[in-house]
């Protein structure tokens, strides 16, 4: 356990709000996604300035930074005519959120989400679209947790705030103003999309979801892959065209879930949340630019466990190329503008292939680029997503980035316990289980010779 007492909660507004709001603030895009908190929490070391400073930094600059996040002052209601999702731009204030514990980083279990994440992370209200929370802890370091609502940015938005937080604290300035206009993804007349996307998405009825206990059966962990295994797995991943990291990783996981899956199964999937911003016509780049909404789409594809077994990395890296191709393009994204604009009055959605039915699945995202996070105080040791568990079943990774120039990735995991007893037998070890000595927080008695 780490016991957090809350020592400041209170609401910062803006401090001089536009006069006027972008007409549409929640896209289909948005609402498919729909609104869930989660946040990106960081873990930084004991800084050479005393705590209250760090508080009284956050507190002076936060007014004027909320200036280009406005929207994120307001709250997040239902409308009361369609029910859906939809946000008032009132300035009643983001929250701040201030505390401490004597908990020291060097006796968390960071391998553990559910022992160090989960707990670090801490509660706030369904309506908020943002809560900065600051936590010290017993051995001086703290944690900053930028807690949202998915419904009003996807993780290159949120990557966007967090890395303008940094810049706007040192500079006092931004050198592009986020973009929160959403008016560039309205439905086309007429509506147009393949009858198929009924397929991919299916209504989040909690009665016919993978019951509580199920869900809760899933362990959550904290793996580091070094820059030295990438390297490895890359190379064997690659053939007339080089694999990415990304690719070359799935291509990895994919034979694990295939070791998991064992007799029981025929067939397993891997599928990977795509960024669409880089796969938008040029009709959308002004719009790209430092946009925060939800442009992201989904894509699978299923094998046959004996193939993916005997096969060498090459051909899952084929495949994975293959899915994310056939949705690189704008008419993909206009087509779930359009399709969503047709099913959004009939209750939340979500994507079939997470829900945990069918064959066993594991859903992938990556964060491919560095977050900025030093502001003013050192750059954090660790910076990972976090998201309240929910009732799909599927498993997931959370890829990102790690601090520094190592090369390694830091990943969030939702596993099976099969699935997690393969990664933890593997051979090749290439996921590590991240722990606070890994990370430098040595207990106090201990030193380095």
């Amino acid at each position: 356990m780490i016991p957090i007492k809350i020592t400041e909660r209170t609401l910062i507004k803006a401090s001089n709000p536009p006069i006027s709001t972008p007409k549409v603030l929640i896209s289909n895009l948005d609402l498919i996604i729909g609104h869930f908190q989660g946040s990106i929490i960081s873990i930084y070391p004991p800084p050479s300035s005393p705590f209250q400073t760090i508080v009284s930094t956050i507190q002076s600059k936060l007014p004027f930074f909320l200036n280009y996040l406005y929207p994120y002052t307001g709250r997040i209601i239902a409308d009361p005519v369609s029910n859906l999702s939809s946000l008032i731009c009132n300035n009643h204030g983001a929250e701040f959120v201030v505390g401490e514990t004597e908990t020291p980083l060097s006796s968390i279990d960071f391998g553990d989400m559910d022992q160090s994440l989960s707990l670090i992370h801490l509660p706030f209200a369904l309506d908020l679209p943002l809560s900065l929370q600051l936590v010290r802890f017993g051995c001086g370091g703290f944690s900053l947790s930028w807690g949202m609502s998915h419904l009003l940015q996807d993780g290159h938005g949120i990557a966007t705030i967090v890395t303008a937080w940094s810049n706007f604290v040192r500079t006092g300035t931004l050198s592009e103003n986020p973009n929160h206009d959403r008016s560039i993804f309205v439905p086309r007349l007429p509506l147009r999309y393949n009858p198929l996307l009924d397929q991919e998405f299916t209504l989040y009825k909690p009665s016919e979801l993978i019951n509580v206990l199920g869900t809760a059966s899933l362990l959550r962990k904290i793996y580091r892959v070094e820059a030295a295994d990438i390297d490895r797995i890359r190379a064997e991943a690659s053939g007339p065209i080089r694999a990415t990291r990304l690719e070359a990783v799935s291509a990895y996981v994919w034979k694990l879930l295939a070791t998991a899956v064992g007799a029981l199964d025929t067939t397993c999937r891997l599928a990977w949340i795509i960024d669409g911003r880089k796969r938008l016509g040029p009709k959308y780049n002004e719009a790209m630019k430092c946009y925060l909404g939800n442009v992201i789409t989904y894509t699978s594809r299923e094998a046959r466990v004996d193939e993916i077994k005997k096969q060498s990395l090459m051909y899952g890296a084929a495949l994975m190329r293959e899915a994310i191709e056939e949705v690189s393009c704008e008419e993909r994204f206009e087509q779930l503008v359009d399709w969503m604009e047709e099913h959004k009055n009939a209750g939340k959605w979500t994507e079939t292939v997470g829900v945990g039915l069918g064959s066993p699945t594991i859903v992938i995202s990556f964060m491919p680029f560095r977050l900025k996070q030093d502001f003013g105080f050192g750059d954090p040791v660790l910076t990972l997503p976090w998201m309240r568990p929910g009732r799909l079943g599927s498993c997931s990774l959370n890829i990102i980035r790690s601090h520094g120039n190592d090369g390694s990735l830091l990943v969030t995991a939702r596993l099976s316990p099969s699935l997690a007893e393969v990664m933890r037998q593997d051979a090749e070890k290439v996921f590590k289980l991240v722990t606070a000595e890994s990370l430098g927080f040595l207990p106090a008695t201990t030193s380095r010779l």
